[in-house]
C-alpha cells in the first residue's frame, strides 16, 4: 500500500509497503518525491492560510508556479479576460473569458497563459470547511463535478454576488466571520454544483450514469468489472454499457479504464515509484499485463509516458 505524508520544507515522502507470501514479512521503503510539490494556499510548501480570496487580479504569464504541481486546497479560478491553457489531470483546456475552473487537492495542474490574464480566485482547505460540514452532515466538495464551466450572463451575475459576499466578509474582521464565510463558500459551491447539474441536464445524462461514474471514482481500485457496478446500481451490465455508449460515446468498461489510467499517470508523474511498484499499488498481479494495459490505453509504455511528462511539465 502507498501512504503519502508531508515532510518539512515541502518535501513529500511515499511509504510503500508490500507483503510477500514467501516470508510473510512486510517490506517498507521511503521514496523521496522530488517530482511533485504539494502547495499550500499562496503556493508555498509551508502550511499557512486555510482561506484566501483574490478579486480581479491581473498578472503577466506567471500566474502560478511555472511547473505542474498539486494543491492541498480547493481552488476556483474565474477568468475575466486573457488566454492560454490550463492542464488538469493531463487534459488541456483553453483559458477563455468567463470560464471558471475548479481544481481539487488531488489533481495535478499547470497554468500557462499568454501575455496577461485577469482573474478572481477563491482558495480554501477542507479543514477550514469541516466545522460547517460536521454540523450540516454533508460535503458538497466531495461530490463529482466538472473541471470547468463557461458562465452565461445570469451565472456571471450570481457568481459575482457570491464572490462579493465572500470578499466583503473576509475583509470585515467582524464577530462570527469564519462561520459566515463557511456558509457563503458553501452557497458558492452549491451554485457551482447547480450549474453542473443544469449542464448535465442539457446533455441529457441519465442519473444512473452519473451514479455509475461516481461509483467508479470511489471504487476503481477494487472493482474492475462492469458487472460489479451494475449489481450495485440494480441494473444489468448490458443496460449500463448501452447507456454509456449512447450518452458519452464509450463503453462502460472504458470509463473504468479511464479512471485507472488517470491514477497510474498521477503516480508516474508525482512519485519516484518504479513501474513494478505502481503496478502493485494499482492491484495488478502481473507487471507484463500492467504494461500492456497501459500501452493499449496510452499508446506508449509507462516509462515513455513518464519521460515525456517530465520534459513537458516539470521544472
Amino acid at each position: 500500500m502507498i501512504r503519502f505524508s508531508e515532510e518539512t520544507g515541502g518535501r513529500i515522502r511515499a511509504s510503500f509497503s508490500k507483503d510477500t507470501k514467501d516470508t510473510g514479512a512486510c517490506k517498507k521503503r521511503f521514496i523521496e518525491m522530488d517530482r511533485m510539490e504539494n502547495y499550500q494556499i499562496g503556493h508555498t510548501p509551508a502550511k499557512g492560510e486555510e482561506f484566501k480570496i483574490e478579486r480581479n487580479v491581473c498578472h503577466d504569464a506567471h500566474v502560478e508556479v511555472a511547473f505542474s504541481h498539486r494543491h492541498t486546497f480547493y481552488a476556483l479560478y474565474w477568468i475575466h479576460w486573457g488566454e492560454g491553457e490550463h492542464m488538469i489531470d493531463f487534459e488541456h483546456y483553453a483559458i477563455l473569458p468567463n470560464r471558471m475552473f475548479f481544481v481539487k487537492p488531488e489533481q495535478v495542474h499547470l497554468l500557462r497563459v499568454g501575455s496577461k490574464v485577469c482573474y478572481s480566485a477563491l482558495q480554501f482547505t477542507e479543514e477550514f470547511m469541516w466545522p460547517f460540514y460536521a454540523e450540516k452532515g454533508s460535503m458538497v466538495l466531495r461530490e463529482e463535478s466538472g473541471v470547468y464551466r463557461d458562465l452565461d450572463r445570469s451565472e456571471q451575475e450570481r457568481m459575482r454576488v457570491l464572490f462579493d459576499l465572500v470578499s466583503a466578509e473576509s475583509a470585515g474582521n467582524l464577530p462570527d466571520s469564519e462561520t459566515l464565510l463557511r456558509a457563503e463558500i458553501d452557497l458558492l459551491m452549491l451554485e457551482w454544483r447547480r450549474m453542473g447539474r443544469a449542464e448535465a441536464s442539457r446533455q441529457s445524462l441519465p442519473d444512473i450514469l452519473i451514479r455509475y461514474r461516481k461509483l467508479i471514482n470511489e471504487k476503481f481500485l477494487d472493482c474492475r468489472q462492469v458487472s460489479e457496478y451494475a449489481r450495485m446500481l440494480g441494473v444489468t451490465p448490458n443496460y449500463l454499457n448501452v447507456l454509456s455508449q449512447r450518452c458519452v460515446g464509450v463503453s462502460a468498461l472504458s470509463l473504468i479504464h479511464r479512471r485507472i489510467m488517470l491514477e497510474i499517470k498521477r503516480l508516474l508523474l508525482r512519485t519516484d515509484l518504479d513501474v513494478s511498484e505502481i503496478a502493485y499499488a494499482m492491484r495488478f498481479n502481473e507487471l507484463s499485463y500492467f504494461s500492456r494495459f497501459f500501452k493499449r490505453n496510452a499508446g506508449v509504455t509507462p516509462n515513455e509516458f513518464r519521460r515525456s511528462m517530465n520534459k513537458m511539465y516539470q521544472k
